[in-house]
């Protein structure tokens, strides 16, 4: 278990060797001395904020005090503080003597590292979780300015041995152990309280989560895949509540795949950094009245109910989801709706009590898109009736199944088969095709059925672009369609429009009537058809005229 630095332990360490010092040593007069003596104590590794202020609150308890009598250490030089006595007699009862004033005795004030640790650690709890009720001194951090590499403060304390308790912020404080004591000036031995620095022992960043996705644009039917890498909070040893726990927030446009869900320990020489599988020591967690987010369970969470002794310092969690029929197209960047995924990693920032935790979150949104089909004739009127189909570049025709008149989506695995899958789109009353959930790239849409008196195109396809570039600072996409659709509407009665939405690009399509071939004839061909068949008439009655006259 990853606990109280080696550097805090000797800190302490040094502090109890001075006072077995002092028990030991020969006493001289000195009228400089008294129970309200103070020295400096300095406490480094503050949180801080972009101020440069301290983050949090230093709660300061005396446990031990400083016998001392006509300006002078008196035997017992250390006693229990009164409130502390008793539980240190029922749980330490060789770290004090009843029978003399409470004394510290020498067997607290030569623990090993790890006995002195797990005493600190329990009488923190004790102090939490008012076992032990104790007055105490509560300095707000954010009236001081940690100064140094080491972040460090000063505060001015009494003769007596102190326990330092810090809360508030992200980071986990174990806690500190330092002592104010008697001591003897060297030059003319007058007596003065002489402060010992301690370090307040922490990690040196607070506990966070990165989340990644294998891509950041989607159809309809695929699969995301997310990676997180946790850090593990840093627990001191006796700490009464550990909580840790990842929980994770779907959008409803994502499909959680549960069994997909997998946590491995991080490994820097493992491949992909995955080291030994540990899902087994994560227990699903539900959540009572207070929930990360929406007032709700999230997809999932995950608590860690192990020992901590078995996880590295991270742990990876992967996972899949599939874009579903309910994945929403970028409207505008004021609704910025995409396919959120927000992950929250949840522990006690005070590990002494049991009903602190804090919430570090962290989110990745992908996106999809859409294209509008507009068919008009060449005067604007609106075309119902026309027939497409759409395909990749390169690719085959897509199927889509029918959401509504007009309105196709890509089809999932789970879709029922009895639901119909189609080639062909159908423009609605309004001359609209709305196509739902598709990824970046391009795509041939093709007419293949003109609307009825109307004839098709002699080049029936269209080529569209489904371009959203990633900003460089992020190298990532912001669900914003990038093309220049303001040239689709030139020359034409519609040229106000755009795209439809920042995520679906509208694509017009015009269609003419078949033109009338000119024809001959008229009212001059009529006379002239007229007049001949008369003079025909009148020849062939001529004729026969002249042929009974010559028959006579």
């Amino acid at each position: 278990m990853k606990g109280i630095k080696k550097k805090f332990m000797s800190r302490i360490m040094a502090v109890c060797l001075m006072l077995v010092m002092m028990l030991s040593a020969g006493i001289s007069v000195s009228a400089a001395l008294t129970t309200d003596s103070t020295a400096s104590i300095t406490i480094s590794g503050i949180e801080t904020d972009e101020k440069g202020n301290g983050i949090g609150t230093l709660s300061v308890y005396k446990v031990i005090d400083v016998n001392v009598k006509n300006n002078q250490p008196e035997a017992p030089v250390y006693r229990w503080d009164t409130a502390v006595a008793g539980w240190v007699n029922q749980n330490f009862s060789s770290y004090i003597d009843v029978d003399n004033s409470n004394a510290v005795t020498n067997t607290f004030l030569k623990l090993s590292d790890d006995r002195l640790k797990a005493f600190v650690d329990q009488l923190a709890n004790a102090i939490r979780n008012a076992t032990i009720t104790l007055s105490t001194d509560t300095i707000p951090l954010s009236e001081k300015t940690p100064t140094g590499d080491d972040k460090e403060i000063t505060v001015g304390l009494k003769l007596g041995a102190y326990l330092f308790l810090i809360e508030g912020g992200v980071r986990i404080y174990s806690p500190g152990f330092a002592a104010v004591y008697p001591d003897t000036d060297e030059d003319d031995g007058s007596w003065g309280a002489v402060g010992h620095s301690i370090n307040v022992s922490m990690k040196s960043e607070e506990p966070g989560i990165d989340k990644t996705v294998s891509d950041y644009t989607y159809e309809i039917g695929q699969t995301v895949t997310y990676r997180l890498i946790v850090d593990v909070p840093d627990y001191p040893e006796n700490a009464v509540d550990k909580k840790f726990i990842i929980a994770d927030y779907l959008s409803e446009g994502l499909t959680l795949d549960e069994e997909s869900i997998m946590i491995y320990n991080y490994s820097d020489t493992a491949e992909d950094n995955k080291g030994d599988v540990i899902k087994g020591y994560f227990d699903d967690y539900e959540f009572g009245a207070q929930y990360p987010e929406k007032g709700a369970n999230p997809s999932f969470a995950k608590s860690f109910t192990g020992d901590y002794d078995i996880l590295a310092s991270q742990v990876i969690v992967e996972y899949s989801a599939t874009v579903n029929e309910k994945a929403v197209v970028m409207e505008s960047t004021e609704t910025g709706n995409g396919l959120d995924n927000k992950v929250y990693l949840i522990y006690n920032n005070n590990p002494y009590t049991e009903d602190g935790y804090r919430e570090i979150p962290d989110e990745e949104r992908v996106y999809t898109y859409g294209i509008q089909v507009t068919k008009t004739g060449d005067g604007n009127e609106e075309l119902p009736g026309a027939e497409f189909t759409l395909k990749p570049e390169g690719g085959s025709e897509l199927q889509f199944i029918k959401e509504d008149d007009g309105v196709y989506r890509r089809p999932l695995s789970t879709d029922s088969s009895s639901v119909a899958r189609t080639t062909t789109l159908v423009t609605d009353r309004k001359g609209l095709i709305q196509i739902k959930g598709l990824d970046l790239g391009t795509y041939i849409l093709t007419e293949t059925k003109a609307p009825e008196g109307y004839e098709l195109p002699s080049d029936p396809t269209t080529t569209i672009e489904l371009i959203d570039e990633a900003d460089p600072s992020t190298g990532k996409p912001d669900g914003i369609l990038d093309n220049d659709v303001s040239k689709e509407y030139e020359n034409t009665s519609n040229n106000d429009k755009d795209q439809v939405a920042d995520g679906t690009i509208d694509k017009l399509v015009v269609n003419t009537k078949p033109g009338i071939l000119p024809s001959t004839g008229g009212i001059g061909t009529a006379v002239f058809t007229v007049c001949g068949i008369l003079l025909m008439a009148g020849a062939v009655l001529l004729m026969v005229v002249v042929s009974r006259r010559k028959n006579r």
